[in-house]
């Protein structure tokens, strides 16, 4: 069983398999996803320098096609398109809570 103590963040529609993968031992935590949330991760990202290792071979594959949807006049759209986004979205969530909440390390939530 693996002991990694850094944090995970997954798709929290998919609690079946957050619970497999912290059975795992991974300190997996499920993305807080909201109204606006998939524009929210994306301007994050989008203002940030963002660094990849050449390992990464799909999330550079995945940034390359990235696109935006386009309405019925062929003007693209403010609204992600829901392909090659898998590992984007692991980047959204993770940009999302470690840089879009300000309070982060700041404040902890005592659980009763």
């Amino acid at each position: 069983m693996l002991k990694d103590k850094r944090n995970v963040y997954a798709d929290s529609a998919e609690p079946k398999s957050i619970s497999e993968l912290r059975r795992y031992g991974l300190g997996v935590r499920g993305a807080v996803k909201g109204r606006d949330s998939i524009m929210f991760g994306v301007q994050i990202l989008q203002s940030h320098k963002i660094f990849v290792t050449s390992q990464s071979t799909n999330l550079i594959e995945e940034m390359g096609k990235y696109s935006f949807e386009k309405d019925k006049r062929g003007q693209t759209t403010n609204k992600p398109a829901d392909t090659f986004n898998h590992c984007m979205d692991a980047a959204r969530y993770a940009a999302s809570e470690l840089i879009g909440n300000k309070n982060q390390g700041k404040y902890r939530i005592a659980r009763v």
